[in-house]
């Protein structure tokens, strides 16, 4: 089981964090933005990384902050000319405000039905 990287008093902080950064308003407009995974797609030196299954904790020191949406971690995508490259895990992530490209609502697979 993966433990718990932050208090429930941190998370409290940086949620404020969060919402009184210019993305607060937008993040406050998602109305289940707290209980749905997101992905944020970022720089990173002339790569382009994608961070999913993630929870927008907060806004810190110019870095936005992600924590596991759930008990499988933080997928962390590498993506090439050809496509995704190389795959991790990770239990936080910290991005750069500025290397940002964009940030995803992440949608629930839909059962298919048979017939």
């Amino acid at each position: 089981m993966m433990e718990k990287l932050l208090s429930e008093e941190t998370e409290a902080l940086f949620a404020q964090s969060l919402h009184n950064h210019p993305i607060g308003p937008l993040f406050k407009q998602c109305t289940n933005a707290a209980r749905v995974p997101w992905a944020v797609q970022f720089k990173c030196g002339d790569c382009c990384k994608k961070a999913s299954n993630t929870r927008l904790v907060g806004i810190a020191g110019g870095f936005l902050l992600l924590a596991p949406f759930d008990l499988c971690g933080i997928v962390v995508e590498l993506f090439g000319p050809t496509g995704v490259i190389d795959t991790q895990t990770a239990r936080f992530v910290l991005i750069p405000l500025d290397n940002i490209c964009s940030l995803e609502v992440m949608s629930f697979p839909v059962p298919m039905k048979n017939g």
